[in-house]
């Protein structure tokens, strides 16, 4: 389990216990994480897209190539889990979910290793987080960056030359993402790329 909140790490890593994971560890960073999983197979990997100093991403790429038959669950709001979550087998709804869904997981990976079952196990998403899913999955990513950059604040002559690309083509940019996202204003983008954890690239 990798997150920043030590509570929370520790309760996941509590419930991981009780449904017989014998080796249940939290992780703080991700360097901790991939020298643990270096060590010992890894069966199950949960990350908290709200860890702030990760790129979560990059780390599931990371855990996959070491444990291909690595199940990895991405723990988030609709927002974070649409936007950041696409190459994950499984999602942790916050707040919806809750420690049951968790527990359904934990109970699935657990069950694989007394059957046939080989590879990551597939969990569903929520029709909320699948929709949204595929508005962002439709982002370029140059739509990406100057979502990223409008998140914080950006101007559009400032992304424009930080991108190296014509302001006008910047503009263009945000009236697709005004369209896509069917918000009114840039102020609302910057809400959604905020809230969904864009950091710009």
């Amino acid at each position: 389990m990798l997150s920043d909140h030590e509570l929370y790490r520790d309760g996941i890593v509590l419930i991981l216990r009780q449904h017989g994971f014998r080796r249940a560890e939290g992780f703080a960073n991700s360097g901790a994480l991939l020298k643990s999983a270096r060590v010992a197979p890894v069966d199950l990997a949960l990350v908290d897209l709200a860890h702030e100093p990760e790129n979560s991403e990059e780390l599931g790429c990371l855990l996959r190539a070491a444990w291909p038959d690595l199940t990895l669950v991405a723990i988030g709001t609709q927002l974070q889990l649409a936007a950041r979550a696409q190459d994950v087998d499984g999602c942790v709804e916050l707040p919806t979910d809750g420690a049951a869904r968790l527990q359904a997981m934990a109970e699935a990976v657990a069950r694989s290793h007394k059957g046939p079952i080989k590879g990551p196990i597939k969990f569903a998403t929520s029709p909320e987080v699948a929709q949204q899913g595929l508005t962002w999955a439709s982002l370029t990513p140059r739509q990406r960056q100057v979502l990223g950059l409008l998140g914080c604040g950006v101007e559009n002559s400032k992304i424009a030359d930080s991108l190296c690309i014509s302001e006008r083509a910047i503009k263009a940019h945000v009236s697709c993402l005004l369209e896509k996202f069917r918000v009114n204003n840039r102020t609302e983008l910057a809400l959604i790329a905020c809230r969904a954890g864009v950091a710009p690239a």
